[in-house]
Parts: structure tokens; sequence; C-alpha cells
């Protein structure tokens, strides 16, 4: 993160510009890097053990509020995984056969583009080795615009892959960050869109 005041510059896809300078918008675009990363940090060193934990809690299949007006409504199999990663504020967590995933909400002014950009920076940094795809198109909540990014890495010995979904509206920046061991994601991306299509979000 940048502390010298001095414009942030975007490496990923596009030439490098300049981040937008208003206050506000630069507040509330390191609000939501914070988030993210205290989030992937967390599950790194819990990962494990939510992978092989038996579910404690019956399934949630009913709208589950995430923070700002955003709503998600489980799939059906996927259950609480708040006991193992804890996501703070704004945001709910949710696993199913040792896939984890959480959906967050912050306070956001930028674009989906910018929001995607700092989430993937931050996520790398929790790995010794990775490796993200190019960002393609997607929508949420029926018909938002958004961007989604799949990732591999490795860390403390373990292969992993994620998807991390952004979007934003109204001022408010949505994300979606899934996680799995190497070769498992597949196997609940279905589930994962059908999520993502029934989102509520504020417009």
């Amino acid at each position: 993160m940048n502390q010298s005041g001095q414009p942030i510059y975007t490496t990923r896809g596009a030439q490098p510009r300049p981040f937008p300078g208003q206050r506000a918008l630069r507040t509330s675009w390191r609000a939501s890097m914070m988030l993210v990363s205290v989030m992937f940090g967390w599950l790194i060193f819990t990962f494990a053990l939510a992978a092989i934990a038996a579910p404690n809690d019956p399934n949630v299949e009913v709208p589950v509020q995430v923070g700002l007006g955003v709503v998600v409504t489980p799939a059906d199999g996927w259950y609480s995984a708040a006991d193992d990663w804890e996501v703070g504020p704004n945001a709910v967590s949710f696993q199913k056969s040792g896939a984890l995933v959480a959906f967050a909400a912050e306070e956001f002014a930028g674009t989906n583009d910018q929001l995607l950009t700092a989430q993937l920076g931050f996520i790398e940094q929790d790995f010794e080795s990775y490796r993200s795809l190019p960002a393609s198109s997607s929508t949420v909540s029926g018909d938002l615009p958004g961007l989604t990014a799949l990732f591999t890495g490795v860390s403390s010995s373990s292969r992993l892959e994620g998807e991390l979904v952004v979007a934003t509206s109204a001022g408010t920046g949505v994300i979606m960050l899934a996680i799995a061991p190497e070769g498992q994601l597949s196997r609940v991306q279905g589930d994962l869109g059908t999520m993502l299509d029934n989102l509520v979000v504020p417009r």
C-alpha cells in the first residue's frame, strides 16, 4: 500500500495509470484491500482444519445479510464457516466439501477493475508462488457487471486454487472469494454461480 500519498499505479492488464486521487475514493479502496487481506491471511492458517471438518451446523438455505444491503442465499449443502474462517464485519463465510467461500461488502467509489486489481495484489502476498489468469467479464445479482479472476498458488506446502469476483454498485464494492484444494474448485463452481446470480445488491 502506498504510504507516501503518491499515485498508485496498476501493473496488471492495461497500461499503468494513476490511481484517482480523491480522498474518499482512496479511503474506501484501502478499506476494501485491508478486509480481503485479513480474510485471506486467516484462511491460509485455517484451511487444513476447515477442509477436513465435519459439518457442525445445518445447511444454510435462507437469505443471509452480508452488510450494506447486500444479501446472499447459500446454495444447497453449504453451511456456516464462521468457526473456521472469521471474516469480520460486513462479511460472511460458508463451506462445503472442503471448499470455502466468503462474501463481503465495503463502501467503495472506484471501478471493478480497480477493486479487482487491489484484491489480487493482496491475495498474491499470501502465496509462495502464485498465478492468476486474465480477468473475465461476469455478472452478479442477475445483470450487474462484474469481473472474475481465477488463481492458483502454493502456501505452506498446500496447493490451492481460488476464484475472486468483484462488482461495484451505488458506492458499494461486493467481493466473493472462494478457495479450495487444487483440482477441487470446479466441483462447487455451479453453486458459486448460483449464489452470485441470486445475490441482492443495492442499486
